[in-house]
């Protein structure tokens, strides 16, 4: 309804007597699809702040999971690492296992207590996603944060996994964007993880700046089928 009634408001505004306007609102994700494959087929794994998992089959059809925003799913993202993270140190001071987490977030956030944990998620308006980066740092050497980003992972392969469960006409490639692959473990650990659940599959990192998806699917728009 909102990409209508915006496509609908973009289109009144731009069209003249002697003109008219053809006009698309698509999601990121679709526009990542057509950055990363043009018109081919393959998935689009997008890990930023929130996440989504989209492919297009050899039949155009469009196919997608995730994407419910933080309070249903986003697995693999920004704000679910921070959450995690956040639990882990709640735990922590119920007498829950020990993570490097709870001296990170000390020394960058000036959590002392319970009660400034408490007052800063759900008092002072924080961003739960910038905790992301302290998870995926101590990862390495720290197994409740280990444990975190390898559950969180593994949840974001899932998807891509349910995908392919509804159809086999998906081209074996997985394109990866989005804020969190600028961190190179974790790159690495996704990329691993889905190389390990789908080894005949191609998995690379897109190279393109999306915002050629973008003008792709503006291209196709203003050109004849014909040509």
């Amino acid at each position: 309804h909102e990409q209508r009634t915006l496509a609908e408001a973009l289109r009144t505004a731009l069209e003249r007597p002697d003109r008219t306007v053809d006009v698309e609102v698509v999601s990121d994700a679709q526009i990542a699809l057509d950055a990363a494959y043009d018109t081919g087929s393959g998935v689009v794994v997008i890990a930023g702040t929130g996440s989504m998992v989209m492919a297009r089959a050899t039949t155009g059809d469009l196919l997608r999971a995730g994407g419910w925003g933080h309070v249903l799913g986003d697995a693999g993202s920004g704000h679910a690492l921070g959450r995690a993270g956040l639990r882990a140190v709640a735990e922590a001071f119920d007498g829950g296992a020990e993570t490097v987490l709870q001296s990170r977030i000390r020394e960058q956030f000036d959590i002392e207590t319970r009660d400034d944990l408490i007052r800063m998620v759900y008092w002072d308006d924080f961003d739960v996603a910038a905790v992301a980066p302290l998870v995926i740092t101590v990862a390495e050497a720290d197994a409740v944060a280990a444990k975190i980003l390898d559950g969180q992972l593994s949840r974001l392969a899932d998807q891509v996994e349910w995908l392919l469960a509804r159809t086999e006409a998906i081209a074996p490639h997985v394109t990866l964007l989005g804020g969190l692959l600028q961190n190179e473990y974790y790159e690495q650990c996704l990329r691993r993880r889905l190389r390990d659940q789908f080894p005949d599959w191609t998995v690379e990192v897109l190279q393109e700046n999306p915002v050629v998806g973008a003008l792709r699917r503006a291209h196709r728009l203003a050109s004849p089928p014909d040509e």
